[in-house]
């Protein structure tokens, strides 16, 4: 398969949130319960770094964009990642390729590190990130209920060698 990485346009829209349904359904994915509405989507993430990952006959296989971390100074190269792959584009490299570009775009931009955070159960998204650089800084334990119950999530970060 073809995987082209671009930047999100607005006619995409409606297909990163259908991704991001197909997510929320499953059980490790994230801790929302609901699907956003476009407008707060749009909302949550930054303007620049919304990739979407399609193949050659340009269906959206998937996404990913960041948030800020924080609003102090001192972490303003500090963003969280969120990255979802479609359920049947899943384990075809989308995933790596639209985290690669990610981190391409973040450090041309002056961004050191990039945050997130997966259930430790999604032991696929733990290794992805593994993969293209990111380390595991620890276990955060009980730091939220998702469906009815306590759930850990493993914090990732890389850090860019890119910046000194």
């Amino acid at each position: 398969m073809a995987i082209t990485v671009r930047a999100l346009e607005s006619s995409d829209g409606m297909k990163v949130l259908a991704i991001y349904a197909e997510a929320i359904k499953g059980a490790d994915a994230t801790f929302e319960t609901n699907v956003p509405t476009w407008t707060e989507w749009n909302r949550a993430h930054l303007p620049m770094h919304r990739l979407v990952a399609v193949d050659e006959s340009r269906k959206v296989l998937g996404w990913t964009a960041v948030s800020k971390y924080s609003e102090r100074r001192e972490y303003a190269g500090v963003v969280e990642c969120y990255t979802f792959v479609r359920a049947d584009a899943r384990r075809k490299g989308v995933g790596g390729a639209l985290l690669s570009t990610l981190i391409s775009a973040t450090e041309a931009q002056g961004l050191w590190t990039l945050q997130a955070t997966v259930f430790p159960e999604n032991a696929a998204a733990v290794g992805l990130h593994e993969k293209v650089g990111f380390r595991v800084v620890g276990t955060r334990e009980k730091i939220g209920r998702h469906r009815g119950r306590w759930r850990d999530v493993v914090l990732l970060e890389r850090r860019s060698p890119a910046i000194s």
